[in-house]
């Protein structure tokens, strides 16, 4: 995430905390409850620029309130990677950064060595799950795995890839 995108995400959240909306629903303490019913988290700070925006265009009337929003996991996972990128200092601060999610870059390569091998959805997810030893039913799960896992993905897909052309 760039210096700008942080800053507007505070300046977001910030107009979030001012709001009359939200200060009634949080001294009725039902704030934690309505993030949690439209968009799968307990706080603000989980969520994407994209979903903070939708959550002030809410609160200040200029969007149709609904629940069950679709989740922005790219967006997502650049605010937990966020979060991890400290400096390392022990064996659990190695361990958290073992635990960075996949990049918007890395699902979009991913999903381009997919579309250049011909490879449908269940095709990349069978790939997937040989590369990673985990199970993947949707395309949607691929948007949350670590990025070693994506890498092994891409790496995978990245030989093929040059194999086949090596053949032509």
């Amino acid at each position: 995430m760039t210096r700008a995108q942080e800053i507007y995400r505070k300046q977001l959240l910030t107009r979030i905390h001012t709001n009359s909306v939200y200060l009634q629903m949080k001294s009725y303490e039902v704030w934690n409850e309505w993030l949690n019913l439209r968009f799968k988290v307990a706080s603000c700070a989980e969520l994407s620029i994209g979903e903070l925006k939708l959550v002030l265009d809410i609160l200040l009337g200029n969007a149709k309130d609904g629940v069950n929003f679709k989740p922005d996991y790219a967006g997502r996972n650049l605010i937990s990677n966020k979060q991890i990128d400290k400096p390392r200092r022990s064996k659990k601060d190695k361990k958290e950064q073992a635990d960075k999610k996949i990049s918007p870059n890395q699902y979009l390569r991913m999903l381009e060595l997919a579309n250049a091998l011909s490879m449908d959805e269940i095709a990349l997810l069978k790939f997937a799950m040989k590369q990673t030893r985990q199970i993947f039913i949707r395309l949607l799960q691929l948007e949350k795995i670590t990025m070693d896992d994506a890498t092994k993905i891409i790496t995978g897909l990245e030989k093929i890839v040059k194999f086949k052309r090596e053949r032509e």
